[in-house]
């Protein structure tokens, strides 16, 4: 498998898991929006974040359910990945917004979690990043892992010391989005020119 193709892979398995590069975009610039909120507004109650999560995690599974049943019926893709991301975003705004109490209980434990798969990932990609993008992941990984294990061995801190460790958390994934996004349309951009290349070039 040459780069072009692993390249083209990639652009695969990222198109089916957000749709498009632009929802990957979106979705970083909202995790950006909830971390400002969040470091400038910590002394609010933990349970507007849960809302504010809530509600952005509804709205955006709608977009991309919506956004998978258009490119089905536009370009016969295959949306699953896509499609199922979207209801679990439903899912998820579901249990956020119905019982606030429960999840405000667990919410801490739960980012940590999330950080540390997440930072665990992000430590495994790495390895096949350039020397920037490389040193950038790991210490992303490293970092939200640390978040993770803080939130195990103190999940009953002050609650905005909490609320802003999250805060920096969502904005470390809201910037790693948006510039996985615009690599991703960039690669996409590269691939289609080569594809169109090869469309232009005629045997005779």
């Amino acid at each position: 498998m040459n780069q072009s193709e692993v390249k083209s892979l990639s652009i695969d398995l990222l198109e089916r898991s957000y749709g498009k590069w632009w929802l990957m975009l979106l979705d970083g610039l909202c995790f950006i929006g909830l971390s400002l909120f969040a470091i400038f507004f910590s002394n609010q109650a933990i349970t507007v974040l849960v809302f504010i999560f809530g509600v952005y995690r509804g709205i955006m599974g709608i977009i991309y359910i919506v956004s998978a049943l258009l490119m089905r019926h536009k370009y016969g893709n295959n949306v699953g990945f896509s499609l199922g991301r979207g209801i679990f975003d439903l899912i998820i705004c579901a249990i956020f917004l119905l019982v606030p109490n429960v999840i405000v209980t667990f919410f801490v434990i739960i980012i940590g979690i999330w950080a540390i798969i997440t930072g665990i990932f992000l430590l495994i990609i790495s390895a096949n990043s350039g020397s920037i993008g490389k040193v950038v992941k790991i210490i992303f990984g490293i970092a939200l892992i640390a978040f993770g294990i803080f939130a195990f061995v103190d999940p009953m801190g002050p609650a905005s010391i909490i609320v802003m460790i999250v805060g920096a958390v969502f904005g470390i994934l809201g910037v790693f989005l948006v510039i996985q996004s615009i690599g991703m349309k960039r690669t996409f951009t590269e691939i289609k020119k080569v594809k169109k290349g090869f469309e232009d070039y005629d045997i005779e």
